[in-house]
């Protein structure tokens, strides 16, 4: 990305950390690092992770964890192996029927552990999505339901979850790694989630338009109307706001997006994070190369937020890594 211009624009977040690699636990080159608060700990729950630095590099795992603190000081791995990250689900990659299976959004709901997945054909095409639960924490998990990701126009590959005091779990989805879609929006009694067995179909509420009605829930799903390019999704809510940060990549740029009500009026984008070249890259300005991903740390305030962020040097192959930044979502 050579011939991507350099922004003037300043922008509120710089960089903490890198979060990976973690070569002790067998993590070298790995991304996404999708955070969970688990008690007074915090999951990190990273895509195709290898043993060494670069895409292929030895063992190659996927979903892969690593619980730490809120700064992305890593501790010690998920599942049962306290000295290794092994991969927290059980399948063998290149089946033929699917290569790999990439984590979109976890979440913790009265002690259970709720991860969505995507299972990848290509980095271009999902065969189906999948939501695992955890009740020990992260060491075993088992697939409590399964989804068409065809759904909702094809924007019902990624996933952000969210819990919120009204007694709703809200989904935010958009399509897979084209990232060349809008937003949807769905929502769940969470008491209900509890109930999920595989092979049970439980349908998520659609939020959509029609004539006859305008907005309502029930309706089938319709795009929000906020554009197109989305990538990765984090959907939190914080201190009464509703906070969205995503990869743009129409702008190449991690952005996030307000809402006092989940169904009302979202906020125009602010960007939180350029894109840039290699040569132009400088995290402590906020301009990092080939960047992606964006998902926001719980315990972030709007003053006083942290937020993961992966980067992939596709050329070469690394780095290959996910960082963390902080900084204000509003000043």
């Amino acid at each position: 990305m050579t011939d991507v211009p350099r922004s003037i624009e300043s922008v509120p977040f710089r960089k903490l950390r890198d979060i990976t690699p973690v070569s002790r636990f067998g993590v070298g080159g790995t991304d996404l690092g999708i955070p969970c608060r688990v008690g007074d700990d915090v999951l990190y729950v990273f895509g195709d992770t290898f043993e060494g630095l670069s895409i292929g590099a030895g063992d190659w795992r996927s979903p892969v964890g690593l619980f730490g603190d809120r700064g992305g000081v890593v501790q010690r791995p998920a599942g049962p192996d306290r000295r290794r990250a092994r991969q927290l689900l059980d399948y063998s990659h290149d089946t033929g029927r699917f290569t790999t299976i990439l984590p979109t959004t976890c979440i913790e709901v009265d002690g259970a552990l709720y991860l969505h997945t995507m299972r990848m054909q290509s980095l271009d095409t999902v065969v189906r999505t999948g939501l695992y639960r955890s009740d020990d924490g992260a060491e075993t998990w088992r697939e409590v339901a399964q989804y068409n990701a065809g759904h909702a126009d094809g924007c019902w590959c990624m996933w952000a979850l969210c819990p919120a005091p009204d007694g709703y779990t809200y989904n935010v989805s958009t399509g897979g790694l084209s990232r060349d879609k809008g937003l949807r929006l769905h929502r769940m009694r969470t008491e209900t989630l509890g109930t999920l067995r595989d092979g049970i179909d439980v349908e998520w509420e659609p939020w959509g338009w029609r004539a006859e009605t305008g907005w309502a829930w029930g309706n089938p799903p319709t795009d929000l109307s906020l554009g197109r390019g989305y990538g990765e999704l984090s959907l939190s809510l914080v201190e009464g706001t509703w906070v969205l940060t995503y990869f743009d990549a129409a702008g190449y740029r991690i952005a996030a997006r307000f809402a006092d009500r989940i169904d009302g009026v979202w906020s125009d984008p602010v960007t939180l994070l350029h894109g840039s070249s290699w040569q132009d890259e400088d995290h402590a300005a906020g301009r990092v190369a080939q960047l992606y991903g964006g998902y926001l740390v719980p315990g972030s305030t709007l003053r006083s937020a942290r937020l993961v962020v992966s980067q992939w040097n596709t050329a070469v192959g690394h780095p290959y890594k996910s960082m963390m930044f902080t900084g204000a979502l509003r000043s």
